[in-house]
Parts: structure tokens; C-alpha cells; sequence
């Protein structure tokens, strides 16, 4: 378990330290079962709450390797312009339910933040992988899983459109510098002026879905991104879990 040794804040939301495992966004647990949107963004719901926009919370904490955490939405004000404030005003739901970027990033105030927050790590580690390949296809997009070796992290080759960008994800948060930077400053594929710049925000939503969610720590994916992806990404970590694919393993 890495859990962070005093809370930060980001953009939307502010992230406390926790005894427990597990990641809450609001309250409400960051996994598959909590998903009850996915496709050009993730929500999740529990116990009448919901969290809109998570992705860009979660791709940030797992790019850290942060598994332990309580998230609370931050904003105060409404945004009309934003259909997630929308939907908020008319449940009912408060603006702090909405926890994603208003730029459409990851969040680059909290990557920076959570890179200079000092991580505590307790207890064994537990390494979840895929026992067999795993495909999945929708909207256009293609994805496999394939299973690593103990301890050999997260690697993506992520194509969209005419790009196609590769990285290695360390799920003890020591994900390389320069690649976290670019990904900060990187926008969803709805405003990216560029196929590449879409890839590289692709990779935090990768890791949100399938490393935060999903809860694989040594797997390869290979991914050729459609639209509404977030279908895709965790499509294929339910297919893994459902199919019984899915196996843990301790160093």
C-alpha cells in the first residue's frame, strides 16, 4: 500500500493520506463496480453519490503509484458551459461532484503536486497481472492485455490516428520525469490540435482505467484508440475479471 504522507491539492479536488487500501473519490470506491459511465469520460456512483470525470484523478494518483487515498471535489462554483455541471444543477448533485479538468488535462497541478508529496509505502507487495491475453473491441478501438513478469510494471503502445506513442509505467511512482511532463500537458483527444498529443493524454486514461480500476501492476497493453474509448479500456479490464484471467502474485 503507498499512501501519501500529508494531503495535496490539484485542480477540482484535494487528496488525503489513508489507513486503508483502496482509493475514494467523494466516497465512493475507485473500481470497477463503482464505474457506472465509461466512454468519452468515467463516472463513477455509490450510495446515491456520484463522481464525474474521475479519469483525471486517477491517471495522475497511478502514474504515482499512489493506492491509497481519500479524493473530494474542490470546486464551489457552477460551470454551465461544462454538461457535467449541467447534469450536477439539475440532480441536484453539487459542483464538487465534478473532479475532471476544466481544460480537458490531467491535471498537470496535481501531477506536480503528488511529485513532490512524500509517499509512505506499508505492508507486502501484491502484483495483479493477467493469466492469458485479453482482447477487447468497440467503437472502432482494439485492445490486448498481455501478462509481465513480477515486478515489470506497466508498458502501453497506444496508437491514435496517425500516432502511435509507447511508455513504461512504474507502479512504485518512479515513471520517468520528462514522460509525466508531457503527458500534463497534454489534452483529450476532443481538444488535441494533434493525433500525437491525443496518444500521450491517452496514457493517463490508460492508467486510470486499467491500472487504478482494473488494478493491474504487470501487464502489456497494446491499444488502437477509437472513439468513446473509455468503453474500450475498461471493457477489456471487466472482460479480464469476469473471465477469471486475472491473478495476484507476492514478491
Amino acid at each position: 500500500m503507498r499512501t501519501l504522507a500529508s494531503p495535496v491539492e490539484g485542480s477540482e479536488v484535494r487528496v488525503e493520506p489513508t489507513d486503508s487500501p483502496g482509493i475514494t473519490i467523494n466516497g465512493i470506491p475507485a473500481g470497477l463496480a463503482s464505474v457506472c459511465k465509461a466512454d468519452i469520460r468515467v463516472d463513477l456512483a455509490a450510495g446515491g453519490r456520484r463522481a464525474f470525470v474521475v479519469e483525471h484523478v486517477l491517471g495522475p494518483l497511478g502514474l504515482h503509484g499512489v493506492t491509497a487515498a481519500a479524493v473530494t471535489g474542490s470546486s464551489t462554483e457552477w460551470e454551465f458551459a461544462r454538461p457535467e455541471h449541467r447534469f450536477c444543477y439539475s440532480t441536484d448533485l453539487g459542483p464538487s461532484a465534478v473532479v475532471g479538468h476544466p481544460d480537458g488535462l490531467p491535471n498537470p497541478a496535481l501531477l506536480e503536486a503528488l511529485g513532490d508529496a512524500a509517499v509512505l509505502e506499508e505492508g507486502p507487495t501484491t502484483r495483479t497481472t493477467v493469466t492469458d491475453p485479453v482482447r477487447c473491441a468497440t467503437n472502432g478501438g482494439r485492445i490486448r492485455l498481455e501478462p509481465r513478469d513480477y515486478g515489470a510494471g506497466v508498458r502501453v503502445e497506444a496508437t491514435f490516428g496517425d500516432a502511435t506513442v509507447t511508455a513504461e509505467i512504474d507502479r512504485g511512482g518512479d515513471t520517468d520525469p520528462a514522460l509525466l511532463e508531457r503527458i500534463a500537458g497534454a489534452t483529450t483527444p476532443y481538444l488535441s490540435p494533434t493525433d500525437e498529443e491525443a496518444a500521450t493524454h491517452a496514457l493517463a486514461d490508460l492508467v486510470s482505467d486499467l491500472v487504478v480500476l482494473g488494478g493491474f501492476d504487470d501487464v502489456a497493453v497494446t491499444v488502437d484508440l477509437g472513439d468513446a474509448y473509455h468503453a474500450l479500456t475498461v471493457g477489456v479490464a471487466r472482460k479480464a475479471h469476469d473471465g477469471s484471467l486475472v491473478t495476484d502474485r507476492e514478491g
